[in-house]
């Protein structure tokens, strides 16, 4: 039995007698409140321990020759889709004119409704042409070298169309062709010119400072210059503007912790010729959360100018129309930033700072709870001492 009474020397939490403990209103109110403050301190604690903080970093961007994906839906309201042409270039000198994969056209009515949706990609193909003779072979309407007329033949209204585009000239509304009135394109023409459009989807572009447009007209590159056609655009009857909605616009993959600036920007004219520049600056970004696997995608900051387009056109019916001060459209001009952005997810504290937090709280307020009973005790005393005097 010795060693236990040498060890009842060094217990720091004495026990009192039951018999001599006093148990009073006061410190039973006092105890109601101790355990309510510790509660709400172990909750908080709790709180602080599964909270989640997002820290940035900056740093080089170090990555070379990556593609990257362009998300967007953009509507519209009076250019009707065949009249509307998707183009991309960048420095690099890769060239994508008239965008058809991984983009869906919607012809929209005057009121806004829906009338139809093709995939380019199959509207790409083309409908199986016309059933001509075998021996068939339909003029160019001068729009090759006197040398290959004879070998080269216009078959179709898009051949009639790509040789005056080969050779610069504009087209029009094929009126006075005779593979473009075969196919009825005239009629069509006249049936769509009072729709709009809606564009929605996504292409791959290199990872470099590039620009993509909506403009007017089929689209070529000339030695020096890229140009439309807008013939049809600029004499039609019906005045085509381009007021736009871009109701989504991305670079990357979706990330709920990326706030798109040009989503649901709405822009209006009532000139034909009109311009609208979006200057987009794009910052790769990473996310790292807790339990789940990064994503890279991109965010961007925006400007924009526009511009009424004044000048004229040429006044040979075989050139390209074209305004002298530019060519109205909607232009994205994007620059790469060379940094990058890295967001991790992390906790503050662990749990082990959790478990110190909660034993600082519960000891913290069991010391001042029994100063403060300790108090109210003694001058309880006092008083009742003062009172039989």
């Amino acid at each position: 039995m010795a060693p236990r009474r040498r060890l009842t020397t060094f217990d720091a939490f004495s026990k009192t007698v039951e018999d001599a403990r006093v148990r009073t209103t006061s410190g039973g109110i006092v105890t109601i409140v101790s355990t309510v403050v510790i509660i709400f301190l172990v909750i908080s604690e709790w709180r602080d321990y599964r909270m989640i903080s997002n820290r940035p970093e900056l740093i080089v961007d170090k990555t070379r020759g990556e593609r990257m994906n362009i998300n967007l839906n953009v509507t519209f309201p009076t250019i009707p889709c065949d009249m509307l042409t998707l183009d991309v270039m960048d420095v690099s000198g890769e060239q994508q004119t008239e965008i058809t994969h991984g983009i869906m056209k919607t012809r929209l009515s005057p009121e806004g409704t829906i009338i139809s949706t093709e995939s380019l990609d199959l509207h790409a193909a083309g409908a199986a042409p016309h059933h001509l003779d075998d021996n068939y072979c339909g003029p160019c309407y001068g729009a090759i070298p006197k040398e290959e007329e004879g070998t080269k033949c216009c078959n179709t209204c898009d051949d009639v169309r790509d040789a005056y585009q080969a050779v610069g000239w504009a087209f029009g509304d094929g009126k006075g062709v005779e593979q473009c009135e075969r196919e009825h394109y005239p009629e069509r023409v006249e049936a769509v010119k009072h729709e709009g459009c809606n564009i929605a989807g996504h292409f791959s572009v290199n990872k470099v400072v590039g620009n993509f447009h909506f403009a007017p007209g089929r689209s070529y590159t000339s030695p020096s210059v890229h140009v439309h056609d807008l013939n049809q655009y600029t004499t039609s009857d019906v005045v085509h503007t381009f007021s736009h909605q871009i109701h989504h616009l991305s670079f990357g993959p979706y990330h709920d912790g990326i706030v798109n600036p040009l989503d649901n920007t709405v822009k209006k004219t009532d000139e034909r010729n009109f311009n609208y520049m979006y200057f987009v600056k794009v910052v790769s970004t990473r996310f790292e959360r807790i339990g789940q696997a990064p994503v890279d995608t991109n965010q961007y900051s925006v400007t924009s100018h526009e511009r009424p387009i004044r000048g004229g056109r040429d006044e040979d019916h075989k050139n390209t129309m074209h305004a002298r001060g530019g060519i109205p459209g909607v232009f994205f001009s994007y620059d790469i930033s060379p940094m990058k952005v890295i967001n991790h997810e992390e906790r503050p504290k662990s749990f082990g700072s959790f478990l110190i937090g909660v034993c600082a709280a519960v000891g913290g307020v069991l010391a001042v709870a029994t100063v403060v009973d300790r108090g109210v005790w003694e001058a309880d005393k006092a008083l009742s001492r003062k009172k039989t005097i």
